[in-house]
């Protein structure tokens, strides 16, 4: 047995190659602060991406985009908001992606090192990832993060907008 996608011992059920999100199964959501007490918190849809594990099930390579145009937080004013040029610009800037090269795995999972570009504008952001299910030709895992948008440009006072934006996605692949 090897060290597999997510730091858990597999067998031969997690395979070398490609393995493809599936957009109609993954989630990603999102909770930030608002205006000093509250928070709010939303989704946005999984269009895609990739793993890419080598023959030992390290992570060589992965990739998600989002779906920005698709932002929902239960409040179409306030989505209305985020995909305007001064939040997220969805008409410039349609899609979010997060990419990441190899994964360090721990005894809970993989810590993952990943870029993250929206709005024109890359910034890092420190992932955990876990794994939830695997077998021959599917794997579920989690991804928890927290991101900080002042390196996106988002100019919004923080005590509007909080500054970290705490992250929790689920991703479902296949083989």
């Amino acid at each position: 047995m090897s060290a597999g996608f997510a730091g858990q011992a597999v067998g031969s059920e997690l395979v070398a190659g490609t393995w493809t999100v599936v957009p109609a199964e993954s989630t990603a959501a999102f909770r930030v602060r608002d205006k000093l007490v509250g928070a709010a918190s939303g989704t946005i849809p999984v269009r895609g991406g990739m793993v890419r594990l080598d023959a030992g099930s390290a992570v060589e390579s992965a990739m998600v985009e989002l779906d920005v145009a698709c932002i929902d937080t239960g409040n179409r004013y306030r989505d209305r908001d985020l995909r305007k040029p001064h939040f997220l610009s969805a008409v410039e800037h349609p899609v979010i992606v997060v990419r990441a090269d190899r994964a360090v795995a721990g005894s809970a999972g993989w810590q993952v090192a990943a870029t993250l570009t929206a709005r024109g504008a890359a910034v890092p952001v420190d992932l955990a990832v876990s794994m939830t299910a695997v077998d021959t030709r599917a794997a579920t895992v989690r991804v928890t993060g927290r991101l900080d948008r002042t390196g996106l440009g988002i100019r919004t006072p923080t005590f509007i907008v909080g500054r970290m934006i705490d992250i929790d996605v689920r991703l479902a692949f296949r083989r």
